[in-house]
């Protein structure tokens, strides 16, 4: 019977509806993603007033979701191997939905981060299975394309966020934004009858009816003639455990420094979306301002994750990210020097777009990074480490508000991790897995 490589297959398909509706379904989920963990930074004002909230509390009420979301990626995402990708993200999304949908009706601090904390697990679940899925089932000509595509919704759920903030806080009290976050919950039947469960998966558990099925849809012009069998190729880690093929064929130190990278870039965004309206509001400007500050630099992240997108396809992850994170480290800098509405408005833009756009890359870095036997089990190791990095961003802003620094120096607190993470994306290193598909464009 003749073998057929599944993985070619793939990575031969042009674009068509099935792609559409996977990038579709991927993107609806990220853009609750953006949403459930933006919208804090909005009513985190209006909960310091209520609850009497000190800078310390309030940035450890912000980490809440963010160690959730660690546990959720060590705990859920590295399951995703063993149970499916498409069981993984079903019942992330419906814990993360209900979480949320409960975080309206918090009575106090104890009860919301009980509430952030499991919305958190959701989200860290969901998010690397989401991309490697994507990568799994993506035509190679554009997968990096569609996974910045996929990830740029997660700046549209903090734009959506950021409106929710400035019209329904005033008008229904901060609960509100999480009422909305709650709706995606409705989206959980009909994502439970069309997301499809990956070819690599389905191989694994030797499913070749369901896989033969899957590759018309992936690639309707596979047509081959008689009966096939469908395969992939052995890596040389093949027989490894996953935590240790994480480091085997020389990735110990690759996989060490893209954690760092990933953790320096979750702190930068995290960080500044949960205290970017206080500190400015700190700073003199009026807090509706503040909060429009906050759209601004999601707005930037939307464009940014798109192009960033676009320049890995052409330059490769390593050279975006380097370029991004310096451009990051540059103008979260110069947001201290309270520049004119015109410049500021701009290093906002740049500020979103180079941080969130660091984020969608180095999650496709970690894909590339390692084999498909253990793809899912690397991607959400990286996730789930630099969620340390998510935690200690809003830590981290507290800290600062706690100590009433000078404006400038607030910010560049914020920065300096950008030129760390430059040096940390120059040490991981190309690895050429026996199992990687030949892809057109120059991406590590």
């Amino acid at each position: 019977m003749p073998s057929i490589n599944a993985s070619e297959v793939v990575n031969s398909a042009r674009l068509n509806g099935f792609h559409y509706l996977l990038v579709a379904w991927c993107s609806f989920i990220m853009m609750f993603d953006g949403y459930d963990l933006v919208i804090y930074g909005s009513v985190l004002p209006h909960l310091m007033t209520q609850w009497s909230l000190t800078a310390g509390e309030a940035g450890l009420l912000g980490s809440s979701s963010m160690v959730g979301m660690m546990f959720g990626a060590l705990s859920l995402g590295t399951q995703a191997d063993r149970f499916g990708r498409r069981r993984i993200i079903l019942f992330c999304v419906a814990l993360f939905s209900v979480a949320a949908l409960a975080n309206a009706l918090a009575s106090g601090p104890i009860s919301f981060s009980l509430c952030r904390f499991l919305t958190g697990a959701g989200l860290g679940g969901v998010v690397p299975n989401l991309v490697t899925l994507l990568k799994e089932m993506s035509p190679g000509h554009c997968r990096n394309r569609l996974i910045n595509l996929m990830l740029s919704f997660f700046a549209v759920g903090g734009l959506l966020s950021g409106v929710a903030g400035i019209y329904l806080i005033p008008a229904f009290g901060w609960p509100a934004p999480f009422y909305l976050a709650g709706l995606s919950l409705l989206a959980l039947p009909l994502l439970y009858k069309t997301l499809p469960e990956s070819v690599a998966y389905l191989l694994h558990r030797d499913q070749q009816v369901q896989v033969a099925a899957l590759l018309r849809r992936v690639n309707p012009a596979h047509a081959p003639t008689g009966e096939v069998s469908y395969r992939l190729e052995a890596s040389a880690d093949a027989r490894a455990t996953s935590m240790s093929a994480l480091f085997g064929q020389g990735r110990a130190l690759s996989t060490l420094m893209l954690w760092l990278a990933f953790g320096l870039c979750m702190l930068m965004v995290y960080g500044l979306n949960t205290w970017l309206p206080k500190l400015m509001s700190n700073g003199g400007y009026p807090l509706g301002s503040s909060i429009v500050f906050l759209v601004v630099m999601n707005l930037g992240s939307l464009i940014g994750t798109l192009v960033s997108g676009v320049i890995a396809d052409r330059w490769g992850c390593r050279k975006t990210l380097v370029l991004c994170f310096a451009l990051a480290a540059l103008s979260i800098s110069l947001l201290g020097l309270r520049p004119d509405a015109a410049l500021l408005y701009g290093l906002l833009l740049v500020a979103g777009g180079s941080t969130v756009g660091c984020l969608s890359v180095v999650h496709t870095l970690a894909a590339d990074l390692y084999p498909v036997q253990v793809r899912a089990t690397g991607v959400s190791m990286a996730a789930a480490i630099g969620r340390c990095g998510a935690v200690a961003g809003p830590l981290l802003g507290g800290l600062l508000v706690s100590l009433s620094l000078p404006f400038e120096q607030n910010f560049l607190m914020f920065a300096i991790p950008g030129v760390l993470a430059v040096f940390a994306v120059l040490l991981v290193t190309r690895q050429r897995n026996s199992n990687a598909q030949p892809l057109p464009q120059r991406s590590l």
